[in-house]
């Protein structure tokens, strides 16, 4: 077994990774790869599939006291009338795919994205893909649903059937599959591992997507879930939004709300992503959290 080890060296923290082996019925621990810093570890983490040891207490007691208490009231009150879920569905459905398209470069404005894929109207001098991203999207919230109220584990499938709905008439050729080729992110100093290492890699994505952790554990799960799958960047394009999706499907199978990440932060939240690839995953937490208690509050509003 691997596992990974914190040595400090004055001020200096590095890691290594470590192999318990047994020899002669005696267990001996030897280095098997000095790793340096944070940012080295996490790699070397997630390209073999080992859990990080610092993954843990992204949220501070205070706010997740907070998020539990409020989900608690929630699920008090649940169920909650079906006119009011249809309404706060409707919602949701138009400011997630503005959001999250917008946060990708789409140029409907949220008013113009409702008269899309509520009215099915075409909106003058916005482009045909921009029209399909907000179109595909809905459907694609609508099968995170069915997943969300699914009883059974995630597979990779599913993944790949969500990436399918999300890229459906825009990229025919990719949709639904693993990249083939090495990517690169533009304006960021991360290069997503090599196309080889995807399949083996989205294997630790989905045991995030299946974990059973509740509350404030959840919340953190969602956390790594999203960062490591934006750091697999497993597909050619559509990473982002697919990323948003399964960040909302933990979430919601742990009976959280589903959240909208904003496009007025986008910039704030490249930064806690790259800060994600540096090993600090907090800023994140912050983000998902404040988007958490919005949709709670929402929700708790709503239900009267």
């Amino acid at each position: 077994m691997v596992f990974i080890r914190e040595r400090k060296r004055g001020v200096t923290t590095y890691y290594e990774a470590v192999e318990t082996v047994r020899e002669n019925g005696k267990v001996s621990q030897k280095t098997i790869q000095y790793l340096g810093n944070k940012r080295k570890m996490l790699a070397y983490c997630k390209r073999h599939g080992i859990k990080p040891p610092h993954e843990t207490g992204l949220l501070d007691e205070h706010t997740s006291a907070i998020l539990e208490k409020k989900l608690a009231r929630l699920n008090n009150i649940r169920p909650l009338s079906y006119i009011t879920l249809e309404s706060l569905r409707k919602k949701f459905e138009v400011e997630m795919t503005y959001n999250s398209n917008a946060i990708e470069g789409n140029r409907l404005s949220l008013k113009e994205t409702f008269l899309v894929i509520e009215k099915g109207m075409t909106i003058g001098g916005k482009s045909v893909k921009e029209h399909l991203e907000a179109v595909n999207h809905k459907e694609a919230l609508l099968f995170l649903e069915k997943l969300a109220n699914r009883k059974t584990r995630i597979t990779e499938a599913d993944i790949l059937q969500l990436h399918s709905i999300i890229m459906s008439k825009i990229d025919p050729q990719n949709a639904g599959f693993y990249r083939q080729s090495q990517v690169y992110i533009t304006q960021s100093k991360h290069r997503p591992p090599s196309f080889k290492e995807v399949p083996n890699l989205m294997k630790q994505v989905l045991d995030e997507l299946n974990s059973k952790e509740e509350g404030r554990k959840a919340v953190e799960s969602a956390t790594r879930l999203h960062h490591l799958f934006v750091w697999i960047h497993p597909f050619v394009d559509g990473n982002g939004r697919v990323a948003r999706l399964l960040t909302n499907l933990r979430l919601m199978r742990a009976t959280f709300p589903p959240i909208v990440l904003q496009k007025k932060i986008r910039m704030t939240y490249y930064r806690a992503l790259e800060a994600g690839d540096e090993g600090d995953l907090k800023p994140l937490a912050g983000i998902i959290a404040r988007d958490v208690e919005r949709a709670l509050d929402l929700y708790l509003e709503a239900a009267g």
